[in-house]
């Protein structure tokens, strides 16, 4: 399953995960998850809680604040997380600008970029 979340002031500290995701997990409730950059299978991998509120939304908690602050995730940045089905997700970060970010090893963010330029310019009214 693939998602998208935008970064806002508030999700510093924990994100809020869909509830169409919470509901694919059919009643498992992972304590744990792993996040790793996209595109880099041998990267890092960052270990992030899971908590539960009492109406079942489900929040990535501890560790997601070292998570935001190690790919300096800001206010306003789309990213694309994809589950891979074994508590990890693949994140893609876009900043502002609506291009992919770049990080070390990270060798098909240029290519995002473009493409979403493109859609860009196609959207703008002349």
């Amino acid at each position: 399953m693939e998602f998208f979340t935008i970064i806002l002031e508030k999700s510093s500290s924990r994100q809020v995960l869909p509830d169409n995701f919470v509901k694919m997990l059919d009643g498992h409730r992972p304590q744990n998850m792993k996040l790793r950059q996209a595109g880099n299978g041998l990267g890092k991998l960052w270990d992030v809680e899971v908590v539960f509120d009492t109406d079942g939304s489900m929040y990535l908690d501890r560790g997601w604040k070292q998570f935001v602050r190690a790919y300096d995730l800001r206010h306003g940045y789309f990213l694309v997380l994809r589950y891979d089905g074994n508590a990890t997700f693949a994140v893609k970060v876009f900043d502002t600008t609506m291009c992919r970010r770049r990080y070390q090893d990270d060798d098909d963010a240029s290519m995002l970029c473009l493409f979403f330029l493109s859609i860009r310019l196609c959207l703008t009214p002349i």
